[in-house]
C-alpha cells in the first residue's frame, strides 16, 4: 500500500473509533474570557449586547462603541496572571461592512502594566488593521503583563460607530497565579448577588434570597446553575483581583446578557433559601452539579469533587425512597460517537463514586447525552465550559 493511501486508512480508522487525530497544539488564548482574563475598564460601549466583554467570549459577537463617540477607545484587560506576551490578535471579521462603511476598526495601540489596572502602563506595538480581517500584532521580545490597555485610535471612515469582534493574545506564564477571594456580598446589575465559597464549591443567593445558585470556581472562573421560582439557567463568570464580577448569563440554552457586579462585602448576606443538591431536587427535580471535574478526556474524576459528590450523598441519605438518573453531558467538540461515549463513561464514574460512599446501587442508573441537551451556546468556549457537565436527575 502506498504511503498516502496508508494514511488515509488511518485516519478513516481514527475517526470511525470516535477519535480525532492528533493535531498540531494551538497555543492557549491567555486573554481569553475562559481563560480567567476579564475587561476591568473601558471608555465606551453601544450597549451591553455590543459590550466590551465580547472581545474576549470567543464567539462572533462584537463590541461597539457609542453612536458618534470619538476615539480614543480604551479597554484595560486583566489576565488571569502575569504572562509574556508574543503577540495580540484583532479579530474584526464580523464588523457591520458594507452595511456601515468603515465601521471596522483600524488604528490600534497595545500598552502593558505589571503594576495595576490603573498605573505603570507604557506602549508597546501600534498597527493598523484591514477591514473584516484578522491581523496579528507582534510584541517586543521580553513583553510581560498582568494588565494589557488595548487603544483603538480610529476607523476605516464611518463618522458614528467603531467595531471590534475579538482580541486574542499568546504567551507564557510568568510566576504563581494568585487567587482572589470569592466569598462576599455584591451589588450587581440584577441586585445583590451573595456567594460563599468552601474548597471551590459555590453557593448562595440573589433576588434576597428567592433566586439560589449552585456550582464551582478554580479560584478565578465560577461555572453555576441559578434558580428562581419557575425559571432555571446557568451563569459563568470571571472575578477580577479588585472583586469585580463579569460574566453572562444563559437560559434554554442560549446566552440572555450580562451579569456583572461590584463586591460591598467580604460577607455574605445569609440566605432564606440553602442552595444544595436536596434543594434542587426538591424545587426542580434535577440539579447541576458543576463541582464535578474530570482530567481532560477521561473519565477519571479529580480529588476536588468529593465536597460536591458528598452533597449528593447527602441528598441520597436524606430521602431513603430517592432514586437518581446520574446524566453526563459533553461540549460539541470532538465526535458525535466520542461524545456520547465519553459522557456516558463520565456519569458510570460518579455512580461508582456513590456507591463507594455506601449509596444502594440500585437507587442510581447512568446514562450518557453527549452533546444533545446543551444549557449553554457551544460557539464560545464559556458556554462550552457549562456544557461539560454531570447532572442528577429525580426519577421514580
Amino acid at each position: 500500500m502506498k504511503p498516502r493511501a496508508l494514511a488515509c486508512v488511518l485516519l478513516f480508522a481514527l475517526l470511525a473509533a470516535g477519535q480525532k487525530p492528533a493535531d498540531k497544539p494551538e497555543k492557549k488564548n491567555v486573554m481569553a474570557f475562559a481563560n480567567g482574563a476579564v475587561v476591568v475598564s473601558f471608555t465606551d460601549q453601544y450597549s451591553h449586547a455590543f459590550g466590551a466583554l465580547n472581545l474576549l467570549d470567543g464567539g462572533t459577537e462584537m463590541w461597539s462603541s457609542e453612536d458618534q463617540a470619538k476615539p480614543p477607545h480604551e479597554f484595560v484587560i486583566e489576565l488571569a496572571q502575569p504572562y509574556r506576551l508574543e503577540a495580540v490578535t484583532f479579530d474584526s471579521t464580523t464588523a457591520q461592512e458594507p452595511s456601515y462603511p468603515g465601521i471596522s476598526a483600524k488604528g490600534v495601540e497595545v500598552w502593558v502594566s505589571q503594576a495595576s489596572a490603573k498605573a505603570g502602563f507604557r506602549k508597546v506595538a501600534a498597527a493598523e488593521l484591514p477591514k473584516q480581517a484578522v491581523h496579528d500584532v507582534p510584541l517586543p521580545a521580553g513583553t510581560v503583563a498582568r494588565w494589557v490597555k488595548l487603544v483603538v485610535t480610529g476607523n476605516h471612515g464611518n463618522a458614528n460607530y467603531t467595531e471590534l469582534t475579538e482580541v486574542r493574545a499568546t504567551g507564557a506564564p510568568v510566576g504563581a497565579a494568585t487567587t482572589p477571594k470569592i466569598t462576599g456580598n455584591y451589588k450587581t446589575n440584577y441586585g445583590d448577588l451573595n456567594l460563599s465559597s468552601t474548597g471551590g464549591r459555590i453557593t448562595g443567593c440573589y433576588y434576597e434570597g428567592s433566586g439560589v445558585v449552585n456550582g464551582a470556581s478554580d479560584g478565578r472562573n465560577i461555572n453555576f446553575e441559578w434558580r428562581q421560582p419557575g425559571r432555571r439557567g446557568t451563569a459563568v463568570m470571571v472575578l477580577s483581583s479588585a472583586g469585580a464580577l463579569n460574566g453572562y448569563w444563559f437560559e434554554n440554552g442560549a446566552r440572555q446578557g450580562v451579569w456583572f457586579g461590584e463586591r460591598l462585602s467580604d460577607t455574605p448576606k445569609s440566605c432564606a433559601r440553602a442552595a444544595s443538591v436536596k434543594e434542587s431536587l426538591d424545587a426542580s427535580g434535577r440539579a447541576v452539579l458543576y463541582g464535578v471535574h474530570f482530567d481532560s478526556d477521561s473519565a477519571q474524576l479529580r480529588a476536588d469533587s468529593a465536597p460536591t459528590l458528598s452533597d449528593v450523598v447527602a441528598a441520597l441519605k436524606a430521602q431513603p425512597a430517592l432514586k437518581l438518573r446520574v446524566e453526563g453531558h459533553t461540549d460539541s467538540t470532538n465526535t458525535d460517537a466520542y461524545n456520547l461515549d465519553l459522557s456516558k463513561r463520565r456519569a458510570q464514574a460518579v455512580v461508582a463514586w456513590l456507591v463507594g460512599k455506601g449509596i444502594d446501587g440500585r437507587r442510581l442508573t447512568a446514562e450518557g447525552f453527549g452533546k444533545a441537551k446543551p444549557v449553554a451556546d457551544n460557539g464560545t468556549a464559556q458556554g462550552r465550559a457549562l456544557n461539560r457537565r454531570v447532572e442528577v436527575v429525580a426519577i421514580q
